[in-house]
């Protein structure tokens, strides 16, 4: 009962938990909503459109890497109503022209070099451009919102974005409109998503004046300089994987890679990404009173690691299981993939759960450097899997062990900068990484005496 009360003491006196708890409870609503529709999607379309599907987001996420020109952090930061307002506008501006004109340059491609999966240049080049300015859209809303604490419009929207998915998507799968159904209903989710968010936001839209462009340009220099390349960057590592899979491995192969980090994404969606929204927010205004940020950040960390290790325990343990279950036997790949990238997974739920803290600290080149370092070993990790083993779990392997082993110094490298003794993160992350396997090796083992797998 003391341990209760503790609890529930902390949680009346705590901002920023109250805050965290109040967007998780949207964003689990939402990823129930996914979770339910997901083995749908999985045996409706299948994994060749799931594939298709990631690699237009990918390259959306890419675009809006450097869309933006990086001022979107800017937001957070500006005091100045007024100019958040022409910050915003020009952002949009920025955007609109950009993807407008990468989805041209997609339809040229296409029309010369036709899609293996049949889609339509014209439909791919106009799906882009939405799809491209209304992520960033949601982006910039977020952050405002974000900045003016309205939690309560911000819980909604991962609700808002799923229920739209599958009211959308669903009905047309089931009419038989499995080319493009899919790809029609995530947009959709995408365009509701920001109606939603837009109706708390002031009316600010686009601003074609070059002056103003120059003048935002010169005041956030530093965002353009060195945030938009660490951005860049950081997105293509992150989306150098699902490059690759799509270039060595196909679409099929892609799609099950796709439904994997759909699954490793839930402990993200539903907490580190919350934890790391109100992180930055508070760091922000720590470091405007002039106080320091590296046993808050370490605090910060701890928790959630401490969250991370149960969710990331039942996912490596039964993954394989789940995903035959609920998705078919055909995603017994899913299934194995999972297993091996769950580690992955936990060292990005402890990045998103300190989101922002380089920017702070202003040692944006920090992740410059680790971004460069994992595109080089991703692409070594998996050559080597597919060139010479022509596996998608060697070649997963490889880059799990690649990615950790980058965060760990990565972190090191923070926690130093922010006077905080790297041996503490290390003996945490060292005392977390044991559980889960330790764990994992035990449930495993009952697993294998009961017969219900074959494998460690």
């Amino acid at each position: 009962m003391k341990f209760f009360k503790r609890i529930l003491k902390k949680f009346q006196t705590s901002s920023m938990l109250k805050n965290v708890t109040k967007i998780s409870s949207g964003t689990i609503l939402g990823q129930l909503i996914s979770f339910i529709t997901l083995p749908i999607f999985t045996r409706i379309y299948g994994a060749a459109v799931i594939g298709n599907w990631t690699l237009f987001n990918s390259v959306a996420i890419i675009v809006n890497a450097f869309s933006d020109l990086g001022l979107l952090n800017a937001i957070m930061v500006e005091v100045d109503e007024h100019e958040t307002k022409k910050l915003y506008s020009v952002i949009s501006t920025f955007v609109l022209i950009i993807s407008t004109v990468v989805g041209i340059v997609f339809f040229i491609y296409y029309s010369i070099y036709p899609n293996e999966a049949g889609i339509n240049p014209c439909f791919y080049a106009i799906v882009l451009i939405v799809l491209i300015f209304t992520q960033q859209q949601v982006q910039l809303a977020y952050s405002w919102l974000n900045k003016k604490s309205k939690y309560n419009v911000l819980m909604k929207n991962p609700i808002v974005n799923n229920m739209a998915i599958a009211v959308v998507a669903i009905p047309l799968g089931l009419m038989g409109f499995t080319k493009y159904g899919y790809y029609l209903g995530l947009v959709c989710g995408q365009i509701i998503t920001l109606i939603h968010m837009r109706r708390f936001i002031p009316k600010v839209f686009f601003d074609f004046k070059i002056s103003d462009w120059i003048y935002i340009v010169k005041k956030y220099n530093e965002y353009v300089r060195y945030q938009m390349p660490t951005y860049v960057l950081a997105q293509v590592k992150n989306q150098t994987p699902v490059l690759l899979i799509r270039s060595f491995f196909g679409a099929e192969i892609l799609g099950y890679y796709s439904v994997s980090q759909r699954i490793l994404g839930i402990p993200i969606n539903l907490l580190a990404n919350a934890i790391g929204k109100v992180y930055y927010q508070t760091i922000v205004d720590m470091s405007k009173k002039g106080e320091a940020i590296g046993e808050f950040t370490f605090r910060n960390m701890k928790r959630a690691m401490r969250i991370a290790v149960f969710p990331m325990i039942c996912i490596m343990a039964v993954g394989d299981i789940f995903c035959v279950i609920f998705f078919g036997s055909d995603y017994y790949i899913a299934g194995n993939i999972i297993r091996i990238v769950s580690f992955m997974t936990f060292f990005t739920f402890l990045m998103l759960a300190t989101q922002g803290i380089t920017i702070v600290l202003h040692k944006q080149q920090y992740s410059l450097y680790s971004a460069v370092i994992q595109i080089i070993g991703y692409y070594v990790g998996l050559s080597v899997g597919k060139n010479i083993f022509n596996s998608i779990y060697i070649a997963c392997i490889f880059m799990t062990i690649i990615y950790c082993v980058v965060q760990i110094v990565y972190f090191c490298y923070l926690f130093k900068a922010a006077k905080v003794k790297p041996i503490r993160y290390i003996k945490e992350i060292g005392i977390n990484l044991a559980l889960i396997m330790g764990a994992v090796f035990v449930i495993r083992i009952i697993l294998v005496s009961l017969n219900i797998v074959t494998i460690m």
